[in-house]
């Protein structure tokens, strides 16, 4: 009896907290986060360790941010868009470009003393184990 009742008190916490660690916003709002499509420098290292610099775009759609990034003049489109994380709900963006192979990023939104995004992503292709570094650098 004493069996059941600690693991029905133990259990308790796990069903209490079932919710998604991350939500999705459903529609993508221009004034949150305010500023945010635009040009932007990028840098990074891919999950193989190899470097590379570039532009991107991104663009207003209705449920998703269209992204265009241009490495070493070949274009790759992606989508982004905001998930809320965790009981803070902190912002993170999380993107896509549709390369072979398809790459994740997952990524902080910050910003300079000039109000400019600094946008720092952790990247995997899909079904990877490694993970690569992107940075934004918007008003480039």
């Amino acid at each position: 009896m004493k069996k059941c009742l600690a693991f029905a008190l133990l259990g308790l916490p796990l069903c209490a907290s079932a919710q998604s660690f991350c939500t999705r916003d459903a529609a993508i709002d221009p004034e949150f986060p305010a500023g945010l499509r635009g040009a932007y420098s990028i840098v990074g290292k891919d999950p193989a360790g190899n470097s590379y610099a570039g532009m991107l775009t991104l663009r207003y759609r209705e449920h998703t941010y269209a992204l265009t990034r241009t490495v070493n003049g070949t274009a790759i489109h992606g989508d982004a868009w905001i998930e809320r994380c965790g009981p803070d709900k902190i912002t993170t963006l999380v993107a896509r470009y549709y390369g072979k192979p398809a790459t994740e990023l997952y990524c902080a939104l910050g910003m300079d003393g000039d109000n400019y995004y600094r946008i720092t992503c952790r990247t995997r292709h899909t079904g990877g184990t490694k993970n690569g570094l992107e940075a934004w650098f918007q008003g480039q």
